[in-house]
Formats: structure tokens, sequence, C-alpha cells
């Protein structure tokens, strides 16, 4: 069952001026509730502009956004209710906190929900736990923290509003290599916790490849393709061509085959690659 769908999607920057571009170009789309999906495609492609539409962030030339079967575009008490439903987490979420603590901002959006204390104390202590801020932190001014403890409690900001869909854009953007690992085990962790679906945008073919269940791959404000990641990494050839650079194992395995070895072409993790050649060596062992 879709939690989002599009239908002849359309936005167009510009609109009667010289400097006229077609960002999105009549995108059908289904998101299915409670998946994993990546959405990469190279800048210019489209990805922001699509993410701005699930939560009324951005309103279509044409076409129209259903959330949960709805349009919300023209009522203002809908557009209310979906952005608690698809809760967007910006690039360097960071520079957006404000508040005097790290409680006050991690409890800014479930007190707009005007939820009770209880319940909104609760939601910033597990959300806190879940992203791995220490109860002692909650007190502190957020501009005390780290850059990654600054990036996680503005995650949780909007993890504590228990949306239906959370969207996440860039979320790793910037931060070293462990960073990055640790912001992808909490949004893994988030989505088994909670069920709920989950949009990463991302430049990186290898992170999408270790969690999203299915890929949208973006391009020209068009969708190139949108299916499972064996699918989609099976036309890595064509990945390329259109400015994307597929995980490191993938280009090993595709030179390998220009050698004449026969392997799968849908090859994108390190594990999956690990048993194809372990099955291989077998067979001919």
């Amino acid at each position: 069952m879709s939690i989002i769908k599009t239908e002849g999607l359309t936005y167009v920057y510009g609109e009667n001026t010289p400097f006229r571009k077609v960002a999105l170009d009549n995108v059908d789309l289904e998101i299915n509730e409670g998946e994993i999906l990546g959405v990469i495609g190279h800048t210019g492609s489209g990805k922001s502009t699509l993410i701005q539409h699930f939560n009324g962030l951005m309103k279509p030339t044409s076409g129209r956004v259903l959330v949960d079967g709805e349009d919300f575009a023209a009522d203002k008490e809908k557009l209310r209710a979906v952005r608690f439903k698809v809760g967007l987490v910006f690039q360097y979420p960071e520079y957006q906190l404000f508040e005097e603590t790290v409680y006050k901002d991690i409890a800014y959006g479930p007190k707009n929900m005007k939820l009770d204390e209880q319940e909104i104390d609760r939601r910033v202590r597990e959300t806190a736990e879940l992203v791995g801020l220490d109860p002692e932190i909650l007190d502190k001014s957020p501009f005390e923290l780290s850059g990654g403890q600054k990036r996680r409690a503005a995650i949780a900001g909007v993890m504590a509003m228990e949306p239906r869909v959370l969207i996440l854009d860039e979320p790793a953007s910037g931060l070293d290599p462990q960073g990055r690992d640790r912001i992808f085990e909490i949004i893994k962790r988030y989505h088994e916790e909670k069920g709920s679906t989950v949009l990463i945008v991302s430049h990186s073919m290898e992170d999408i490849a270790r969690l999203a269940d299915r890929i949208l791959v973006m391009n020209e404000g068009k969708v190139f393709c949108c299916a499972e990641p064996p699918a989609v990494f099976s036309r890595s050839t064509e990945l390329e061509q259109i400015g994307l650079s597929v995980p490191q194992v993938t280009r090993v395995f595709n030179a390998l085959n220009e050698l004449g070895f026969g392997l799968p072409q849908d090859v994108y993790t390190v594990k999956y690659a690990e048993k194809v050649l372990r099955e291989r060596l077998e067979q001919e062992s």
C-alpha cells in the first residue's frame, strides 16, 4: 500500500520568464508504507524539489501529490496535519538549532503538535536515547555540542514527532566515516523500532546500497528508474552515463566481466560480492 503517490507531478521554476526551468517533469511515483527508499541523482536532477512536495513546502505547477490517499494542496488544515505526518530533515539540519537547551529543541515539534507535557517528555527522552545523546546533554545549550552531536540532536527533533514518513536530505553530508556510519545506524534503528517509511536522499550509491529496500533514480526531472537495488545496479553502465558513481565493488565486478569472468552484473555490496566469489570458487574447485 502506498503512503505517498504522485500523479503527473510537474514543477517549473521561473514560469513565464527567460529563466524558466522544468525541475520535475510529469513524475508518477508510489512510495510504499514501511519501506526505506533511497533517492539518488546528480545535482539538478530534481530530487530535492521532489521531496519538498511531499510535505507541502512546494506546490505542484501541475499534477498532484497524495499522502495517505489525500490531496492536501488546497486545504490549510490538511497541510498542517501532513507536515506532522511527513517529517523532513534538511541537509545540515544543525544550522536550524535555536532553543536554549537540547531538550527544548527536540521538544519543539511535539509541542507544536499540542501534545501534553508527559507525552512530550517521553518522546524527547526516548528519541535522545535512540540517537545516542546522554540524558545530561539535554540540559545543555545545543551550541555546546560537537558537530556530530548537533546533527543527531537536529534529527531527533524531527524523529520526536514520530512522523509516518521520515525524509532525510543528505543526512551524513560533511561527516567523517565514523560519523556517517553512526547516522545510518540511527536511521536503521529508527526504522526498525517505529516501522515508519524512510526516504534517504544521497549522492552516495555506497550509502544507499547499504540500507534501501528500493532505489529511486532521478535524472533531468524525470524518474530514470525505481526498483530494488539488484535491478538498479544491474544498469551500472547507464547510471554512470547519467553522471552517477556506482559502488566501488560494482565497478570492480564490471572490470572483471570486461576481462571475461562472466560474473553477475547486479553486485552492489561487499557482502554479496563475497558470496558470489565463494560460490564461483566452490564450483571451480
